[in-house]
């Protein structure tokens, strides 16, 4: 994150979210002068406009760790607060996670234009600076920013006793929380009306125009693809089997999906095995997964993921493993997209292959790279 600005700006329907500039000092120093305002965020009134002149050139430093943005109102051009996203220092050295931070002058409080802004940087810390968790906290008695914070997902932590000293000496605790970019795109896909629906409950016809798209590409997963010999109903009696009945040694139970839209279209599919053999612990993985071709390039892949992560947590799963070929960058940052943590790679055939693991349940867990024959999930 070290020197990124300038960075681009961020338009929502009522706001500018842009890089400072230094004749916004003025603008600045209206809201921040307020005592209602700077206490709030941590910090004290500003006591002039040379001040926030100084605070601006501090935003602006190409050396500064972090992006700083002006909200700028569009109504009125003018400047109405800040929102910004650093380095979480309460997670030193753990690589993708951020901080959220921001501030709103008084007289645009209870419009819900924070949450406006707010939701906006947080698409921006997971999608552009693909942060893997955001952090979020606020002063136990700001109900205010309490409310931003709940109405964009984040999640309770719990609250920090004595967690940071004020410019006046006063100690204050913190109430904290967090998003993890597995939660951030299930949000996502929630908000964009997408769900995973079983084979059955799509009509033949969908799946035969749906397989039909790939052409000579290799459909993935490869529970989605014809089967030789076989009709679509039998195709379709197969796939539900596959479910509770092993058809061969080496083969194990799993669930197939397709991702759907609220049109109804089948968008992609994935496949979420019961269990690894040491085939599927080497170079498999617990989930496969594609897109359509006419499908790619709209962020359908994290949000499918993350939906079949939500089903694998469910069932009581607490990590699932995925993989993916060396050269294959799309899907390589999919995975990393919703949490992935690369444990290795591993040469299988003269391929290189990823290997990622999600954890589901929040502990930790030993590696099992010294045995790849260990069948556990």
């Amino acid at each position: 994150m070290k020197g990124m600005t300038p960075m681009r700006q961020i338009e929502t329907d009522r706001l500018l979210l842009r890089p400072w500039r230094i004749e916004d000092a003025e603008e600045l120093y209206e809201y921040a002068k307020d005592p209602a305002v700077g206490p709030n965020a941590g910090w004290k009134p500003h006591d002039s406009v040379e001040e926030s002149r100084e605070i601006i050139n501090m935003f602006t430093d190409p050396e500064r760790t972090g992006v700083i943005f002006a909200i700028e109102e569009k109504e009125s051009g003018r400047v109405i607060g800040s929102i910004g996203i650093e380095e979480d220092g309460r997670r030193p050295q753990v690589e993708g996670v951020f901080s959220l931070g921001y501030v709103l002058s008084q007289s645009h409080w209870g419009r819900g234009l924070m949450t406006e802004a707010s939701d906006a940087v947080v698409k921006y810390a997971f999608r552009e600076l693909k942060a893997k968790l955001l952090s979020v906290n606020h002063y136990p008695e700001n109900d205010r920013s309490r409310r931003v914070i709940e109405k964009c997902g984040f999640r309770p932590e719990g609250r920090l006793r004595q967690a940071t000293q004020l410019y006046n000496g006063e100690l204050r605790d913190l109430c904290c929380y967090s998003m993890t970019a597995a939660e951030y795109f299930l949000r996502e896909a929630k908000k964009r009306n997408l769900s995973l629906i079983l084979p059955e409950e799509a009509t033949l016809e969908q799946i035969a125009d749906y397989q039909a798209e790939w052409g000579e590409e290799r459909i993935v997963p490869g529970a989605l693809a014809p089967k030789e010999g076989k009709s679509p109903e039998q195709w379709l009696e197969h796939n539900i089997a596959g479910r509770v009945y092993q058809a061969k040694p080496g083969i194990v139970t799993s669930h197939t999906w397709f991702l759907t839209n609220e049109a109804g279209m089948l968008l992609g599919g994935i496949d979420l095995r019961h269990r690894l053999t040491e085939p599927l612990l080497r170079t498999g993985g617990n989930i496969g997964y594609g897109i359509r071709p006419s499908c790619r390039g709209k962020h359908y892949a994290p949000c499918m993921l993350a939906l079949c992560l939500e089903k694998a947590k469910e069932w009581g799963m607490k990590r699932v493993l995925i993989t993916c070929v060396e050269e294959n960058s799309a899907s390589a940052a999919t995975i990393e997209a919703c949490g992935g943590r690369l444990e290795n790679r591993v040469e299988e055939e003269g391929k290189l292959f990823r290997r990622y693991w999600i954890d589901l349940s929040g502990e930790h867990h030993e590696s099992y790279t010294a045995d790849l024959g260990n069948d556990r999930i």
